[in-house]
């Protein structure tokens, strides 16, 4: 199942973010350097100069946590041993946190780092300084794969020039009950699949007839004929209000998780209502992808390492 590398691009947050920022998660976006790029491309997880390690993470009016230093040397040259020096780019980070709240989710154009969420105390992707924002980013296989692979299932196979970017989006708690994944083809809703098939909701269960209506209600309002792609897959949430809002857009190829469907069977489905797929009983609960992904890596901040006199990198 093939897409196009436009389709792809349009899914981008950078894409679509101002035309439904009405009824999606406030976020701040931060290009990114080239230089940045190479550096979460590279191996090993060495936190920049300047950077500090999350528990000791303090924000203030104007304070990014970083040292002083040169404001106009944001390059790296990748050299092995050498630790690289973003200092202006740290310092948006710490602002666009701080602007939101003081809480942030982050990602890059496509994909968030959630596979990485065991590098930080709070297990979640939870971020209140950039030195989080930089763990999760470095730890994760999905950031990679924005980096090395978002183009893999497109015809021609060759990607496009585009901007790298940061975005920064505003901490919200959502239940994980709450979260939902709709697979839209030529512009209608086929499937919506429980976002988190590892638990089992009774409420879910008991009102999928209901949750359905609102999801295709929020979608018809504020989706249909809208968007760039007319097949897409689209990932919605419940508020604490009992509204329904926009969390993300997916390209609607095999690089796109189908939970609870397969992506054989969204290729041909063809219904006038949407099929609602959830956990029906504990005992039908699904392992999660994500588990495999919880190994120790070793994490090396040269500044902390200094200052505290420790010989050896930190294992988090």
């Amino acid at each position: 199942m093939a897409v196009s590398t436009e389709e792809v691009l349009n899914c981008a947050i950078p894409k679509w973010y101002d035309n439904l920022k009405a009824v999606t998660i406030p976020s701040v976006f931060i290009p990114l350097p080239e230089q940045f790029v190479e550096y979460l491309r590279s191996d090993g997880i060495i936190l920049p100069q300047g950077c500090i390690l999350p528990q000791m993470c303090v924000h203030g009016d104007g304070d990014d946590g970083s040292e002083e230093g040169d404001d106009d040397d944001d390059g790296w040259s990748g050299e092995e041993g050498e630790v690289p020096e973003f200092t202006d780019l740290l310092g948006e980070m710490e602002r666009g946190i701080a602007t939101l709240g003081g809480a942030v989710v982050p990602k890059l154009n496509w994909s968030a780092p959630k596979d990485a969420t065991w590098i930080i105390s709070s297990n979640t992707l939870k971020c209140t300084c950039a030195s989080e924002v930089l763990l999760l980013l470095k730890s994760s296989d999905f950031v990679a794969h924005d980096l090395s692979r978002v183009f893999k299932y497109c015809t021609p196979d060759v990607a496009p020039a585009f901007q790298y970017m940061l975005c920064l989006r505003q901490w919200r708690d959502i239940h994980p009950s709450g979260e939902f994944r709709c697979f839209v083809r030529h512009d209608s809703i086929i499937g919506i699949s429980q976002r988190h098939y590892t638990q089992h909701f009774d409420f879910v269960v008991s009102h999928k007839d209901q949750l359905r209506d609102e999801v295709v209600e929020f979608f018809t309002k504020y989706l249909k004929g809208r968007f760039f792609n007319t097949n897409y897959v689209v990932d919605v949430f419940k508020t604490d209000e009992g509204g329904v809002r926009l969390m993300d857009f997916n390209p609607f190829c095999p690089m796109t998780d189908p939970l609870l469907f397969t992506w054989e069977e969204l290729a041909t489905l063809d219904t006038q209502s949407p099929v609602v797929r959830v956990v029906e009983s504990p005992g039908v609960v699904q392992p999660s992808d994500l588990y495999h992904c919880r190994l120790p890596k070793v994490v090396e901040c040269s500044q902390v390492i200094q200052n505290h006199n420790i010989k050896e990198p930190l294992l988090l």
